[in-house]
């Protein structure tokens, strides 16, 4: 039998070393099966656009295939926009498990703003190598100077369709981006974010913002599973209380939904809580 590994239709892998961050990434990016000319039948329903709107999307390697094949699909029927997909992750060995345990060990660093020393610990523990944390600043530089501007040079993307999706450790980096440059991406889908790490470190970068500013012009959808609440990290409690003190501060130009997802734990919410964000990002 003549076998070939299984592929994404209409994608393609670029690897960068950062600037910033002095590390390697590596870039999977979807383009929508309109990109190059117009469908002939007109169906599925999602024309040929000048520029597209650009999904950012965090653990790509655990993500891009089901983000990809759900904005295509979501398109088709013409109540969306489909969208290139940028996943910004890691390269990837020829052996699976330790894709995943580098990826794991890697994205803590790279994701959470602030150092967590007992996340640290348990990173390392359970990936087997080192799993350093709080390079937030730096991956955001990375995105903002390097990421986004490679793909706006080489790809018809739109740069006022910029959206950020993150679950977990990339909910947390995108409620940290918001509040850093809030104006770089349009919308923030933001599920399950781990809003309890390095000793609520989130909580004190929002009450810094209020002080300084009144306006946060940005889309967020917020997002959580009925599950996720634990004693050492209660995501549905830290998630609504961070709504709700976002809600409170009265930002101009803020938009914020949120959204509780029933019967289903952190691992279970990604495909529901990303399907409904980007559902509300590129309605038309």
């Amino acid at each position: 039998m003549n076998m070939h590994p299984a592929t994404i239709l209409a994608s393609e892998v670029r690897v960068l070393k950062s600037e910033h961050t002095g590390r390697e990434y590596c870039l999977k990016i979807s383009l929508p099966y309109a990109y190059e000319k117009p469908w002939v039948s007109g169906f599925p329903a999602e024309h040929y656009r000048a520029q597209w709107p650009v999904v950012y999307l965090l653990d790509p390697y655990w993500f891009f295939g089901m983000v990809t094949d759900m904005t295509r699909n979501m398109a088709w029927c013409g109540g969306t926009t489909d969208a290139i997909v940028v996943g910004i992750g890691y390269p990837e060995a020829d052996d699976p498990q330790e894709t995943w345990l580098e990826a794991w060990a890697r994205r803590a660093n790279d994701l959470l703003p602030a150092q967590d020393e007992v996340a640290e610990k348990n990173q390392s523990n359970f990936a087997g190598r080192p799993a350093p944390t709080g390079d937030g600043m730096r991956f955001h530089q990375f995105i903002r100077n390097e990421v986004i501007p490679l793909i706006e040079r080489d790809y018809r993307a739109d740069p006022t369709r910029r959206i950020l999706v993150g679950h977990s450790y990339g909910g947390l980096f995108g409620a940290f981006a918001l509040l850093h440059e809030p104006e770089l991406f349009d919308t923030y889908v933001i599920a399950s974010p781990s809003l309890g790490v390095a000793n609520r470190f989130m909580f004190a970068q929002e009450e810094a913002y209020s002080k300084e500013h009144k306006v946060l012009k940005a889309r967020v959808h917020l997002s959580v599973a009925e599950f996720d609440e634990y004693a050492n990290d209660p995501y549905v409690g830290n998630m609504f209380h961070f709504a709700e003190v976002l809600k409170s501060r009265n930002y101009e130009g803020l938009t914020l939904t949120k959204q509780l997802f029933a019967n289903l734990n952190h691992c279970e919410v990604v495909a529901p809580a990303f399907h409904a964000g980007l559902l509300w990002a590129l309605r038309k």
